[in-house]
Parts: C-alpha cells; structure tokens; sequence
C-alpha cells in the first residue's frame, strides 16, 4: 500500500507546475540527457514507466528526484505531457521539437526524426507506443532484459547501416535468459491488416539474418488466432500470443509458433504451443544451422 502511495505524489508532482525560479536551464548531462533520450525513443510513455525505468537504469535514484526533473524538463518545454490514457495509469509523455533540438545539439540526433521533421510522434498511435512500454517493462522485471531498441531508433540504423534488419520492427530486444543470448524483433498488433499485407510481410522476414525470433503479440485472443492463420507455412520462426498473457508470466507464457516441421531434428518442438522460453532455445538452434 506504502508503495501505491508513493507512486501517487510522484505522479502528483510531476505534474504540478515549477516554480519557475527552480526550473533553471542548465543542463545536467548525465540526468537530463537520458530522461530526454527516454521519452524520445519510446515516443509516448507514462510516468510510472519513465520513472522505473530510469530508476532500473541508475540514471535516477529516487522517485523524488525523478518527479522534479521531469516537471522541470516539461516547464523548460523540453518534453510535454498528455492526459491518461485509460488503463494506462498517469500522466503521459512525450518529446517536443525543442526537446528533439536540444538532443541533436549534444549529438544525440535521428535520420528517422528530427527537429525540422514535419511531424513528431503521432498522437493516434499513443496506446500503440504505450503497451510496448509494458512490455519492455516486464522484460525488464523478469530480468532477462539486456538491451531495447524501438523503432524510431531501429529505422534511422536500417538507413545508415550497410546490412540493415529485413524491416523496422517496433522493437529488437536483447534477451539473456539462463546465461544465453538471444535477439528477438518485438511487433504489437492491434489491428488485423490485410492477407495480402501479411505475404508482403512473411516475404520480408523470410529474408531476416540478424535475429533469431519474431514475436507477435496481440490485444486479443481472437487477433492471435488470425495471425496464427496468417502465418501458417512461415520458415522463420514466429510466436504469438496476447500481450496481457506474455507480460503476466514471459519465459512460461505458451505461444503458438511456427518451429514444428522439421521432425528430425533433436530440437524439434511440437506444432500448436509452447513456453516462450522453449521457443527461444529451439528458434536459436535453427539460426545457427
């Protein structure tokens, strides 16, 4: 309960206006620039996950400290804030064209987005950008999170790199689970797409090199079982489920996947479902043979 409480006044202060005499403007590299890089990279993001975040990171050390510079980076005009988006508790942040100015002058810039872009993140995609928050939250709090790129990041890579990933994917993240590496692409499906826009896809991750897994998760039980459909035939390895039971329970949660053809082999997982972790292990056997 003492926890919930005090979530409740770091949200409070957070949002309440600065005295403008504290607000000052110099910057503090190592506290401003990952808050700023934080928001920018996640495109919206709530005060709870900004907060645990940097809080998992070292870059802040307390809740308080948090609420303070996170009031004073929105009354600088550095980041904004959006009203809740239920069930996502809290205020909502994200980066304005002056933040976005202020990370380019301490080169920290994107080709994907920049100050002179005509537009920044776009508002109808806010609970979009906000569930792949709770996820890479979960991931975190499992502990097998190493590393996570979003797309903002991963498509100024794709257009700067000599050998860029078969598409930008909302997410790469890199996972360590029981002493192993793995590179996972993260997609949040909320609205089924076409058949034909779902080939178009199948022919691009067909092509993948650089990871090993793509994880489809979805707002519904019923999406999983089109996509399941969509994907039927894939050779690259796939897993689906709903993102609520993937976030309650990662490495046990049981995913459709597209691993059961090959019988001969000694990794071979039975068509249907299996525990994610088994996915993993299984999915980075067949990228290295």
């Amino acid at each position: 309960m003492e926890r919930y409480r005090e979530e409740e006044m770091t949200e409070s202060r957070a949002e309440r206006p600065v005295n403008t005499r504290r607000a000052y403007a110099k910057y503090n590299e190592k506290r401003d620039l990952p808050l700023l890089l934080a928001v920018r990279n996640s495109q919206f993001i709530t005060n709870r996950q900004l907060c645990a975040q940097l809080l998992a990171d070292g870059t802040e050390t307390s809740r308080r400290g948090f609420a303070w510079r996170a009031s004073r980076l929105v009354d600088l005009g550095l980041i904004e804030t959006l009203p809740h988006q239920f069930p996502y508790p809290g205020t909502i942040y994200t980066i304005t064209r002056s933040g976005v100015a202020c990370l380019e002058t301490c080169g920290e810039g994107l080709v994907s987005l920049t100050s002179e872009s005509k537009n920044l993140a776009n508002r109808s995609q806010t609970r979009h950008y906000l569930e792949l928050g709770e996820i890479k939250a979960a991931l975190r709090e499992a502990g097998i999170l190493k590393n996570w790129t979003g797309d903002l990041e991963l498509s100024s890579l794709n257009q700067s790199i000599d050998v860029p990933l078969a598409k930008d994917y909302d997410a790469v993240a890199e996972l360590e689970v029981s002493g192993k590496g793995y590179r996972t692409a993260i997609e949040y499906e909320r609205f089924l797409k076409s058949s034909a826009r779902y080939r178009e896809l199948i022919d691009v991750i067909e092509e993948e090199k650089q990871l090993q897994l793509l994880v489809y998760l979805t707002y519904s039980m019923d999406l999983v079982y089109q996509l399941k459909t969509e994907f039927e035939g894939v050779s690259f390895p796939v897993a689906i489920a709903p993102a609520s039971h993937f976030r309650g329970d990662i490495l046990g949660v049981r995913m459709h996947h597209t691993l059961g053809k090959n019988r001969n082999s000694v990794d071979y997982l039975e068509p249907g479902r299996a525990a994610f972790k088994e996915i993993l292990r299984v999915a980075a056997t067949r990228g290295s043979s």
